[in-house]
């Protein structure tokens, strides 16, 4: 695991690794005291990154492993993370803000979040979120299922990839990985950039096509092994941080 960057109270993760040393690439910078620095220290998994869309992200809970009945998923955005595709789920999601503000956009009703403001999403409702500011917003998430939270680590597993490799890290899938993740996501998440019924003819056709070429969910996103290796790891509890020359 690579060690975190300490600049005058400054903590700075979450960098593309190349090489197992961390490269040129959005950086994950928070006040050391903050709250958005206690959000990350609650995790007890690796983060992940999404480069290309400025976004990082650590699964906090998930229901095969404790109490909770939902999995819960804390992420910051950065400055020039792009708004979500508008989409529903068959399930309540949750969000609330820890640092920053978060927009959130509930049936075409636009919502601002502050610091310990909380908003749940219904069942079937459509909504979208952002970060409108020039800081960091963090928050936490309950989702839907452990399909959703699957789906989003497979987008961002891919421009993780492409960081380090020879695509480009734009935080966007290919096309027709887009279409496939979107076949395997549903019905747990059913984004409305198209009518249903052509993204159901889509995927039954194309959508197929792109799943037989290895397309769609990889569950090999969400081992924390995947990320130590691509993504720089803020230090653990008791271990040392490395000092700017």
């Amino acid at each position: 695991m690579t060690e975190t960057t300490r600049t005058a109270g400054v903590l700075t993760t979450g960098r593309p690794l190349d090489d197992g040393r961390p490269s040129a690439g959005p950086a994950l910078e928070l006040d050391r005291e903050g709250p958005a620095a206690a959000l990350l220290r609650e995790s007890p998994r690796a983060l992940a990154a999404s480069p290309g869309a400025d976004l990082w992200a650590t699964l906090l809970e998930r229901p095969d492993e404790g109490a909770t009945e939902r999995p819960v998923l804390a992420q910051w955005l950065g400055a020039d993370a792009p708004a979500t595709p508008s989409h529903y789920h068959p399930a309540s999601e949750r969000f609330e803000v820890v640092s920053g503000t978060l927009t959130v956009d509930v049936a075409g009703e636009r919502r601002r979040l502050g610091p310990g403001e909380s908003v749940t999403v219904e069942a079937g409702v459509e909504h979208a979120f952002r970060n409108e500011t020039d800081g960091i917003v963090a928050f936490r998430a309950e989702l839907p299922s452990m399909r959703t939270v699957a789906s989003l680590y497979t987008t961002w597993g891919l421009d993780a990839e492409a960081a380090v490799g020879e695509g480009e890290a734009d935080g966007q899938p290919a096309p027709l990985d887009a279409l496939a993740l979107a076949a395997d996501a549903y019905p747990d998440t059913v984004t409305t950039v198209a009518p249903a019924a052509l993204q159901r003819v889509l995927w039954a056709t194309v959508g197929r096509a792109a799943r037989a070429l290895g397309g769609g969910i990889d569950d090999r996103y969400l081992d924390d092994a995947f990320w130590e290796r691509r993504v720089e790891q803020p230090a653990g509890a008791g271990e040392p941080e490395s000092q700017d020359e």
